[in-house]
């Protein structure tokens, strides 16, 4: 008896379908920072350039709420566009919801390890950089009981999620949208 590479290749795209709004939520601040930054709009950092009881600051100037709001909203709308080709499922609102602020907030809390450790923004931390929005939105969701995941499920999303982020990464890079390649 064989491995039906079909049936698991039909698993790993419904993996991904349901972590898109994650996905989408993680990404598309970089592009949305370009689009204000040509037109000159000028961007509020959440920490509003505070700092922290060790004298860093506390995410950084790259960490908006402009990029924060982008964020959210553009896994939510996900979330309405797999709502409307799943025949209304009000399911998938609910879960793009809680993955979006998951993941916006996953990224939060990587930044501000990322400045506890003395890393600059935008410098990298190899996995945590890749995974912590993707595990922060898979809490979110799974606190509200809108998703549930096997071990065997979870370790093929960090795998694909690694690997995404090294693609979607240097395309970014190529396409001037991220000054580094990481």
């Amino acid at each position: 008896m064989g491995i039906d590479h079909m049936e698991v290749l039909k698993d790993v795209l419904t993996l991904i379908w349901i972590i898109l709004p994650a996905y989408v939520a993680n990404g598309s601040p970089v592009i949305g920072a370009k689009i204000l930054d040509r037109a000159g709009f000028k961007r509020c950092p959440i920490d509003k350039g505070r700092h922290f009881i060790d004298g860093r600051r506390i995410f950084g100037d790259n960490k908006t709420w402009e990029g924060l709001a982008i964020g959210i909203v553009s896994g939510v709308i996900v979330g309405f566009i797999q709502f409307y080709l799943c025949y209304y499922d009000l399911e998938y609102i609910i879960r793009s919801t809680a993955l979006s602020v998951g993941a916006m907030v996953g990224d939060l809390l990587g930044a501000f390890i990322k400045r506890r450790l003395g890393i600059r923004p935008g410098d990298p931390l190899p996995f945590l950089d890749q995974t912590l929005f993707l595990f922060v939105a898979l809490a979110f969701a799974y606190s509200l009981s809108v998703i549930s995941i096997t071990v065997l499920q979870l370790s093929v999303l960090t795998i694909i999620t690694i690997f995404l982020h090294v693609v979607t990464n240097l395309i970014s890079y190529k396409l001037k949208l991220k000054d580094v390649p990481w």
